[in-house]
């Protein structure tokens, strides 16, 4: 009978530490997932501003060429930008009859998009640029006439370092 009794003590234990391996691989595996996930996002925001260099751009003179005691709102900036941009004749023209999409360019990596397009010229891609430095004039981001300038550069840099298209 203590046999009896010893081997059901056994069996309970057993049913318990297997239950608690369970739950803990169970919650070690949600727990991973959630982190899997969030460093997936942090991938795809890292992506995002490697796919689209011109708001790393606006980031990086918003962030190092301010004035001594100022501080600038480089998101800001962005969005007085982006709001002029789905107005734009000229990108809207270039975007429907040489990058093949339709409707108006609505943001920065939508220009960006009509930047990388291979159907674009060099000549495309100056008049691109060109609109680009008249919508900062526009926009005022808020940035001294030095941050436009280096802003303006940046882009253009970042779009020779493009190479050419197929039509280039």
């Amino acid at each position: 009978m203590k046999i009896n009794n010893l081997n059901t003590n056994i069996s309970k234990k057993i049913v318990v530490v297997t239950f608690f391996a369970v739950i803990t691989f169970t919650l070690a595996g949600l727990v991973g997932v959630t982190l899997l996930s969030d460093s997936s996002a942090v991938a795809q925001e890292r992506e995002r501003e490697r796919s689209d260099p011109i708001t790393g751009c606006f980031k990086e003179v918003g962030e190092t060429l301010v004035a001594p005691n100022g501080i600038q709102n480089w998101t800001e900036s962005i969005q007085n930008f982006d709001s002029l941009i789905p107005a734009d004749d000229t990108l809207t023209l270039i975007n429907n009859n040489v990058v093949g999409d339709s409707g108006p360019v609505a943001d920065i990596p939508g220009i960006w998009y009509v930047l990388i397009n291979g159907n674009n010229t060099s000549h495309d891609r100056q008049i691109v640029l060109d609109e680009v430095d008249s919508l900062l004039a526009s926009s005022k981001p808020g940035f001294t006439k030095i941050q436009q300038d280096s802003l303006s550069k940046c882009i253009a840099n970042e779009t020779n370092s493009l190479g050419p298209t197929p039509n280039y």
